[in-house]
């Protein structure tokens, strides 16, 4: 079960929260006026991978490559002209 906490109660307790997080796994909820905006969880819990930035950026690059998209070498001849 994924625990609600208000805004200004997960201010005052971050720390005690954010133990039982890694201890429990347990994910927690972050409300503002009854409102859900962000959720503490595990390091791994999204169940995405976690990449190295090389990977990351081998990544985008591929994505790039495979939609037509301008290569990373592009991209940083753009930025050294100021074109970025």
């Amino acid at each position: 079960m994924i625990e609600h906490i208000g805004i200004f109660d997960a201010k005052t307790r971050f720390s005690e929260i954010v133990r039982m997080v890694k201890e429990t796994g347990r994910r927690v909820i972050v409300t503002n006026r009854g409102e859900e905006m962000v959720e503490i969880a595990p390091i791994g819990a999204s169940g995405e991978p976690h990449r190295t930035r090389d990977e990351a950026f081998a990544e985008i690059e591929r994505f790039r490559q495979s939609h037509g998209h301008s290569t990373r070498e592009e991209n940083r001849t753009d930025i050294e002209r100021g074109r970025m």
